[in-house]
């Protein structure tokens, strides 16, 4: 990955690029993350309605990271790598928490959770990223890693995804 500063104009490609952001873990953070995140899927070359819901996504594991990972310490850190290729853009969220397991994440669907009034993060995550993934690195904390297929590269046979709110 290059490091700031070492590239120029004519390395860039909008189709091929990489983005690494390291921040305390702060609430304020939360919105300019959203907006760097939303500038980074347009000039991948999804427009406002293609990245809505992925934009969202990222917002919401940023503050899982922010919120839950790392419980609002402020001296603990978050990192967001965004990895943008020619047919997909790669987000891994990680944060310095004491990780947890996504299948004990209660369904927010479920009776007893309707009325809550948190929980529906990772459940929207799941829903309208076309791929998903946890891990816990071995220095602790959990990483989610996003994976969002451009619009331009879905196959024909990948149209139900986006018939069922995945694309």
């Amino acid at each position: 990955m290059q490091q700031i500063g070492e590239s120029t104009a004519a390395d860039f490609s909008p189709r091929r690029f990489e983005v690494a952001v390291v921040c305390g873990s702060r609430v304020e953070f939360i919105d300019p993350m959203q907006g760097l995140c939303a500038r980074i899927f347009e000039i991948a070359g999804f427009d406002d309605e293609a990245s809505y819901w992925p934009v969202l996504a990222v917002r919401e594991a940023v503050m899982n990271a922010v919120l839950h990972g790392n419980e609002g310490r402020p001296e603990a850190q978050f990192t967001v790598d965004y990895r943008v290729t020619d047919d997909r853009v790669e987000i891994s969220v990680c944060d310095q928490g004491k990780g947890f397991i996504p299948a004990e994440v209660a369904d927010p669907l479920a009776a007893d959770n309707r009325l809550t009034d948190s929980g529906r993060g990772v459940f929207l995550i799941n829903k309208r990223m076309d791929e998903v993934s946890f891990s816990q690195p071995s220095g602790g904390g959990t990483c989610i890693r996003l994976v969002k297929h451009r619009p331009d590269r879905v196959a024909d046979g990948d149209s139900t995804r986006a018939a069922a709110g995945r694309g």
